[in-house]
């Protein structure tokens, strides 16, 4: 599956440079629905992040936590000139492209690659965690409704949503750890549309951590049901959970585990 996300990442990134390459001035420094960002806030984040990746040198400092780490290189970016912020998005989201699928064939494939407070995962992942970087940040913190930015959403289709909710649920697990600790008994997931499936989220995973795996369990005490595209807005707590699940079964218990979800 994380071939495909080499396919999604090349597609993503190309819509990405062309919606940011039509932007006017006041465009780029229109507010995201990332608070306290602008567009060229969000473009900028991306591409410190393909930088560091890149070149390990301009590596994030992500020891205080991924999340709270992201707004130090945003705010150096903010004194670059708008071209530049394009072109370091442009010139190393390429490179990690064909890095990305230079790590589909073992041995690097099988290679565990410790990523912080988003876990340890096989390298071939990687392209994965960045197609959903740019589909979440481009269709809902970019591109209207949400954002500021009024062109057409690029596709919603295999090659970008099936990685992006790869990437989610194997993540899952790490980032949601202490909020998820509480959970005992399994739930069913339901992610319907282009790229879901059914999973099951319950205990059993690593080192007290929940277990994601595919497939729904016969004991599960709930189910919850949602769009693959809504997933991914409610699942990084940008848009409440609420309006976009169904849920059945336990719904009380149910809804702590849907509290307790929040995808970086």
């Amino acid at each position: 599956m994380s071939a495909l996300g080499v396919e999604g990442l090349r597609a993503e990134r190309e819509a990405i440079l062309e919606i940011a390459k039509s932007l006017s001035d006041d465009e780029w420094n229109a507010p995201s629905d990332c608070e306290g960002w602008a567009v060229r806030d969000v473009v900028a984040h991306m591409g410190a992040i393909f930088h560091g990746i890149a070149d390990p040198s301009k590596m994030i400092d992500l020891s205080a936590g991924t999340e709270v780490s992201m707004e130090a290189p945003v705010a150096e970016r903010r004194s670059w000139p708008v071209a530049d912020v394009l072109a370091e998005y442009e010139t190393y989201s390429g490179q990690i492209a064909e890095m990305g699928a230079s790590l589909q064939d073992p041995p690097m494939s099988e290679t565990m690659l410790p990523m912080g407070d988003l876990g340890t995962h096989p390298m071939s992942i990687m392209p994965s965690t960045f197609v959903f970087d740019g589909y979440c940040h481009l269709r809902n913190d970019i591109l209207k409704p949400n954002g500021p930015i009024d062109r057409p959403e690029p596709p919603r289709d295999e090659k970008r949503l099936r990685p992006t909710i790869e990437w989610m649920l194997a993540g899952l697990p790490w980032m949601c750890a202490e909020q998820l600790a509480f959970v005992d008994r399994p739930i069913v997931l339901e992610i319907t549309g282009v790229g879901g499936g059914t999973w099951t989220v319950g205990p059993g995973g690593d080192d007290g951590r929940v277990l994601v795996r595919e497939g729904a369990s016969a004991d599960a005490v709930a189910t919850v049901t949602t769009d693959s595209h809504d997933f991914v807005i409610w699942g990084t707590k940008r848009r409440p959970w609420r309006d976009l699940v169904r849920v059945s079964g336990d719904t009380g218990y149910a809804e702590r585990v849907l509290d307790g979800i929040k995808i970086i």
